[in-house]
C-alpha cells in the first residue's frame, strides 16, 4: 500500500500504481485506436499549450471530480486527465 501522508493525510488501499521506468517514456503506448488518438493530440497541440499549464488544469479536474489523490493514480489515469485538460483548455471558446 502506498503511503501518501504528506499529500492526503491517508493510506491507499489498492496496489502500488504501475509508473514508467523512465521519465521520458510514453504514459500511454500507441496500442489501440483510442491511446493513439491521446498521443497524437498531445503531440498536436504541444505548441499550443504549455505541460505545465495542462497538468496545473489537469489536476484542478481532478480536484473537482474525485476524492482520490492525484499521487495514487497511474500514469496511465493522470495521462487520461491531461488528455482531457488538453481538450479543455484547446477548444475554449
Amino acid at each position: 500500500m502506498a503511503n501518501h501522508d504528506r499529500c492526503c493525510g491517508s493510506r491507499h488501499e489498492r496496489p502500488e500504481p504501475k509508473r514508467r521506468a523512465r521519465g521520458d517514456d510514453a504514459a500511454i503506448s500507441a496500442g489501440g485506436a483510442i491511446s493513439q488518438t491521446i498521443v497524437e493530440y498531445a503531440h498536436r497541440v504541444r505548441h499550443q499549450v504549455h505541460d505545465d499549464l495542462v497538468d496545473r488544469h489537469a489536476r484542478e479536474l481532478h480536484a473537482r471530480a474525485s476524492y482520490d489523490c492525484w499521487n495514487g493514480l497511474s500514469d496511465t489515469d493522470q495521462e487520461l486527465w491531461r488528455h482531457m485538460a488538453r481538450l479543455d483548455l484547446t477548444t475554449r471558446s
